[in-house]
């Protein structure tokens, strides 16, 4: 064990629904942190940046869209070989605009019964739940 301490981060995950589907997206093969999966888009909060203005900075720079209502609904860990990642979904509702892919290599739409499309485990478990909670509600 070489004794190196990877850093923790913290970064914002935002659930988009619309007609009952979640908005997911394909990280290009160039990414440093898990290349190619289907994820829940977000990023890394900047130093000094809020929770909520961290989702708004990525909300913007990744799909091109503007939300004013943000509603932290889980959290959880996610260990990369770089670092070590405290995961903050925000649910973003009332969100305006059409998803554009401006950073990954595509963004498209999940049925809740689709979620094993998504990648990463915990991220399922954490949307599995929301979904459950949620049951009724129309997007």
């Amino acid at each position: 064990m070489s004794g190196l301490v990877k850093p923790t981060v913290r970064t914002v995950a935002l659930i988009l629904l619309r007609d009952g589907k979640l908005l997911v997206e394909r990280r290009t093969m160039d990414k440093l942190t898990d290349p190619g999966v289907v994820v829940v888009p977000g990023g890394h909060v900047e130093e000094g940046e809020s929770l909520v203005d961290a989702c708004r900075r990525e909300l913007r720079e990744e799909l091109g869209l503007t939300c004013d209502c943000y509603e932290c609904v889980d959290m959880m860990t996610w260990e990369t070989p770089h670092e070590t990642q405290l995961v903050h979904y925000h649910l973003c509702e009332g969100w305006e605009g059409e998803p554009r892919c401006n950073e990954a290599e595509e963004v498209f739409f999940i049925g809740m019964d689709e979620l094993t499309r998504v990648d990463i485990e915990t991220e399922r478990i954490v949307l599995a739940k929301l979904f459950a909670s949620k049951k009724g509600k129309v997007y």
